[in-house]
């Protein structure tokens, strides 16, 4: 049904007629335009490539299929409608990532750059939407000239602060003179009058004294009165600007992109202004210049889809927690396992999910008893391994109880001597010095490094070509799924570092060194890195991969410790730009 209603010529784009934002629709020119393109086909026939199409465009005008479509009012509107869709259809594929958003300038010429249109096409269609706000980079510029200019208002600041007044339009309308309504010679004549009343001599009746001369030169100049409103605004940039402050400092330990949905520091800046828009325009710039990943959503929307999603929602993340507690289940963690499966059934207790997790964490548990020896008796093993869930959550039968008994005891020795080593080892560390085939680096030792060169490259990873399939939906690709328990398996060997193990090996630091360490380290969170990346340029946000894959990267001690490398930092451009091929594909 779909092909048979495809328009197969558009005389519009053949004939080059205007179609957007006014199309031509005068009959006389229409007709005019015909006859010009007769005689062009007519000299094209012979071209070797398209001769053949323009021949079929004179067959089509001899039979008269044209201008009994373009002189007919309802088949020209098809004609129009039709092409008007192609113009926009690859700019509404890009735009719909920014619905509920603001659009940078930047992302437009990308936009522009990658679908050969205008700007001011796209900048036009964005306006028609009606859901997406243009960035303005002039509110950002004017927060940044505005923070760093030089004001002297020592004296008012001083007097205010011992009236407890914020500034001198509250000074002045608590002295009943609106400031607002009245003119200058008004104001003026107001401050004498009360000036005039001022007999006391006490703290307050002198700072009093004091604002209505500064307030006499202020507001009786018009320059200056602009320069202490200026201030004023300064005032708040300065409380914006800590806010702001807060939110690098989070980026910059969590590499986690910061959104102005569940962002405080945002809410405290809109609060502070006043005003979502200008609090946007500052938080997009901000961002963009210091190079922090971020998302903006519109407040109304966001609450409206969490709203409609809500059953939806809870599901997911039940299916996360339930993720997270396999992975724990599966690497022998018990305890956290337990609490992932609560947290599973408070967001959907009917989720068939726990109840087989529950049967697998008890095997593991059963065959992790047996296969270390604890206990004397194989039944009270046994019981201890099919109780395990019940047991942590209050329903503790005797077997099991002894069982585990057995198992804490085996554990606290163990962790004594673990402790006892380790303690012997943090003196040595502390020493800092090279001794005998090792050396110690910010607390951690490793095989003496003897000038062992760098052997990483930053190549990009094979997940892009496995992810980003032209003409594959994103999340149609079983290549997905396979994705997902690779960046758990990547999560799980980076974090092995902080049990002095280098990654992707089960060798001790002390058997490695530091060269090797940091060279794996680096792989493993580039890796990381692009994984996020190639999920977060399909979603717009970096919160599907890591829901659904049911594992996070939050950093190390380790990288803390050594060289602080951030995930963004590995992002790579061919990841960015197969994107934009990618993009236009699906």
């Amino acid at each position: 049904m779909a092909d048979r209603n495809k328009i197969e010529y558009n005389w519009y784009e053949i004939l080059e007629l205007e179609y957007y934002p006014a199309a031509e629709e005068n009959e006389e020119k229409i007709k005019v335009r015909i006859e010009e393109k007769r005689k062009e086909w007519l000299r094209k026939e012979t071209d070797p490539l398209n001769g053949t199409k323009y021949k079929n465009y004179g067959e089509l005008l001899k039979h008269g299929i044209i201008e009994s479509e373009m002189l007919n009012s309802a088949k020209r509107k098809e004609l129009i409608k039709d092409a008007q869709n192609k113009l926009f259809e690859p700019i509404d594929k890009f735009l719909r990532f920014f619905e509920g958003s603001i659009i940078t300038s930047e992302k437009i010429q990308e936009i522009a750059a990658r679908i050969k249109r205008k700007e001011d096409l796209i900048k036009k269609r964005i306006e028609e939407n009606g859901k997406i706000e243009l960035y303005d980079e002039k509110i950002y510029k004017n927060y940044c000239e505005c923070i760093n200019r030089k004001y002297e208002f020592l004296t008012v600041e001083q007097n205010l602060k011992i009236l407890d007044k914020k500034n001198l339009y509250e000074f002045l309308d608590s002295e009943n003179i609106n400031a607002g309504r009245l003119d200058t010679r008004g104001i003026i004549g107001a401050i004498k009058e009360k000036r005039k009343k001022l007999i006391k001599s006490d703290n307050e009746t002198s700072a009093k004294k004091k604002l209505f001369t500064e307030c006499e030169k202020i507001f009786g100049n018009g320059a200056k009165r602009n320069e202490y409103d200026e201030y004023l605004k300064y005032l708040k940039y300065i409380e914006v600007k800590k806010e702001l402050e807060e939110i690098k400092s989070i980026y910059e330990i969590t590499d986690k992109q910061i959104s102005t949905e569940k962002s405080d520091n945002f809410n405290n800046i809109k609060n502070i202004l006043s005003s979502e828009k200008e609090a946007k325009n500052v938080f997009i710039g901000f961002c963009e210049a210091n190079k922090i990943s971020y998302n903006i959503t519109n407040s109304s929307s966001g609450s409206q889809k969490a709203h409609e999603n809500d059953n939806n929602d809870a599901k997911r993340l039940s299916e996360a927690a339930c993720d997270r507690a396999l992975n724990a289940i599966e690497n022998f963690r018990f305890n956290e396992a337990v609490k992932y499966l609560d947290e599973a059934r408070n967001y959907w207790p009917g989720n068939p999910r726990i109840e087989m997790l529950r049967k697998r964490m008890n095997e593991k548990a059963g065959a992790n008893s047996n296969n270390n020896n604890y206990g004397n008796n194989s039944q009270n093993r046994n019981n201890s391994g099919n109780n395990y869930y019940n047991s942590q959550n209050g329903n503790t039968a005797t077997n099991s109880d002894s069982g585990i008994n057995v198992i804490l005891i085996v554990i606290g020795v163990i962790l004594f001597i673990i402790m006892a080593v380790m303690v012997s080892l943090t003196v040595k560390n502390l020493s800092g010095k090279i001794y005998g085939d090792h050396e110690t680096i910010n607390g951690y030792t490793y095989l003496k490094d003897d000038s062992k060169t760098s052997t990483f490259e930053d190549t990009t990873t094979p997940w892009l070509d496995k992810l980003y399939v032209d003409g594959v939906n994103f999340y149609s690709n079983p290549e997905v799924n396979n994705a997902y328990k690779d960046y758990c398996s990547l999560v799980n060997e980076i974090e092995k570092v902080d049990r002095g193990i280098m990654p992707g090996t089960d060798k001790s630091f002390r058997e490695v060194t530091y060269t090797e360490v940091d060279d794996a380290y680096k792989y493993y969170l580039k890796e990381i890195s692009q994984i996020r990346q190639i999920f977060d340029l399909y979603n717009g946000n970096d919160d599907d991969l890591e829901m659904n894959a049911g594992c996070n990267y939050r950093g190390t001690k380790w990288n803390t410790n050594n060289n602080k490398y951030k995930a963004a930092s590995f992002k790579s451009n061919e990841i960015t730009e197969r994107w934009n091929h990618y993009a236009g594909t699906i």
